[in-house]
């Protein structure tokens, strides 16, 4: 452009830059895929093997086996104890309605694919300045997740059209409002699917008028208040009009790695650099961007953990920001050359005031980025729609999630913030990553003196000062998400928090404020 407002924008000809670009790739997979299916499947010779859920109790009738062996000490001696079976050659899980708990390999693995597209703009400013502005995209699909491949069913009454997700939160809506047994009328899901229910017998209940007041029993307030809802489908899945409603007979839950997840990345960045500058140089970075995917956490999580997709029903319930999403990314470096001395723009023009004044450097490096998400609180012993992961909690109210440092808490006021969620519903994987955790940034700076030793010129000696973190900035970090200081007992709405709900914050990010010295004698 040869004027007018284009050319004041682009600059003469040479001083723009555009660049783009799109690509497709694959991943490649097999060694380590074998080495988990090694470690992880029970199908083939295993070194070691696992007790089956609701094997033992508390009490020397609660199951059919009674109570676990004792522990006698470190080191006892395993192999004798009952019901734990040495390892053999399996190959083939038997259908005992045991509720075990396993991983493996899905068979419908395909190569993950990913499409990045990018698009930027670069322009030299006067100076010797150069600012570059980018925008960069990605859009991954059949990227490596875990997901329970026999997770329980969300069964239809065929007669109704209704499924046990709606039927069962049609009781949990009931025993929210402390509806009494004997005043809900009939669903026809369990009129029709558990007609059985009327005669009771589960732990001794008593008859009911109503299949559905006989399972309502079971979580009503009145009856036996059990709020564990894959729990209350382990009770009916034998009681319908069919054997194995919900259960799969081999398995409660397996995590199966499949090529299920997906995510998507956008991200726009904004760069200014000045890098021949006589007295300083510098070069500054600026980030915004999101990350949204259904499972994080792939090279760290474990089969049931941040790679899990609760619900493989329902797989959009899990698709949030990602946990390593951090919106506000900055970063800066500078080296300043301080205007004193010999030559300087304050130059004294004497040998021996230089000696003194002349030859600083002030350098630094600055970095700060936004708060890493967090998923909402967790149901500490209730498991809503996965037999072996629980489900987080839904807000119904406002909740105000920060950094208290006095209470190394999250929360200003835990007790109500205790009290702003309710434990969820039968389907529901609840909030992921609603929350951030606080944001860090630290500056680190260095000054040096550099002198020429009056009697050679070619001996020089370098001090330097150089401080770390010099706001001293320790922003906390999350790392005690247990169940009393995150997790949620049975109806948080109407209970007493513990003393520790919401003090999660057990360390602190990077380093507290540090200095080092150091001479260095040139010749």
């Amino acid at each position: 452009f040869e004027s007018g407002f284009l050319r004041t924008l682009f600059g003469e000809e040479g001083t723009s830059t555009f660049r783009g670009g799109f690509s497709i790739t694959n991943d490649y997979f097999g060694q380590q895929l074998a080495v988990s299916f090694d470690g992880l499947s029970t199908i083939g010779f295993t070194s070691s093997t696992g007790i089956s859920t609701n094997t033992y109790d508390v009490t020397a009738a609660g199951t059919p086996a009674g109570l676990g062996p004792l522990f006698t000490g470190f080191n006892q001696d395993v192999r004798a104890l009952p019901g734990i079976p040495a390892p053999v050659q399996l190959f083939s899980t038997p259908a005992d309605g045991a509720q075990r708990i396993q991983s493996s390999l899905d068979a419908t693995i395909v190569a993950p694919k990913h499409y990045t597209w990018n698009a930027s703009y670069g322009r030299s400013l006067p100076k010797g300045m150069y600012f570059e502005a980018s925008y960069i995209g990605r859009k991954a699909r059949n990227l490596f997740a875990t997901r329970d491949i026999m997770a329980l069913n969300n069964l239809v009454d065929p007669a109704s059209g209704m499924d046990w997700y709606t039927a069962a939160g049609l009781l949990a809506q009931a025993r929210l409002a402390d509806t009494p047994v004997a005043n809900l009328t009939p669903i026809p899901y369990f009129e029709n699917l558990f007609p059985g229910l009327t005669a009771g017998g589960i732990f001794g209940s008593p008859a009911q008028p109503s299949a559905t007041q006989g399972a309502y029993f079971l979580v009503a307030r009145d009856g036996y208040d059990i709020l564990d809802w894959t729990f209350i489908q382990l009770l009916l899945d034998d009681r319908g009009v069919n054997q194995n409603a919900f259960f799969h007979p081999q398995y409660a839950a397996f995590s199966s790695f499949g090529t299920t997840g997906e995510s998507d990345y956008h991200g726009g960045t904004v760069s200014l650099r000045q890098r021949l500058g006589e007295t300083i140089s510098y070069d500054i970075n600026y980030t915004y961007a999101q990350s949204k995917d259904n499972a994080s956490g792939l090279q760290t999580g474990t089969s049931y953990g941040s790679q899990f997709i609760l619900n493989p029903l329902r797989p959009d319930d899990n698709y949030s920001w990602s946990d390593f999403d951090a919106r506000h990314s900055v970063n800066a470096n500078f080296v300043i050359q301080l205007p004193f001395g010999k030559g300087a723009m304050f130059d004294d023009r004497g040998m021996t005031m230089d000696f003194f004044t002349g030859g600083w450097q002030l350098a630094g490096v600055y970095r700060y980025n936004s708060g890493l998400p967090i998923s909402a609180p967790f149901d500490a012993a209730q498991w809503a729609t996965n037999w072996n992961v629980q489900s987080n909690g839904t807000p119904i109210a406002p909740v105000t999630f920060g950094e208290f440092r006095d209470t190394q808490n999250a929360f200003a006021d835990p007790q109500a913030a205790f009290n702003s969620f309710r434990n969820a519903l039968p389907g529901e994987t609840g909030p992921r990553n609603n929350f951030r955790l606080p944001s860090f940034q630290t500056l680190d700076l260095g000054l040096t003196k550099n002198l020429v030793l009056p009697w050679n010129e070619n001996h020089s000696l370098q001090l330097r000062w150089e401080v770390f973190n010099v706001a001293n900035k320790q922003p906390f970090s999350a790392g005690g998400t247990s169940r009393s200081s995150y997790g949620l007992p049975q109806d948080p709405e109407t209970g007493t928090a513990a003393g520790n709900f919401g003090r999660i914050y057990d360390r602190i990010q990077g380093s507290p404020r540090s200095m080092q010295f150091g001479v260095r004698y040139e010749f």
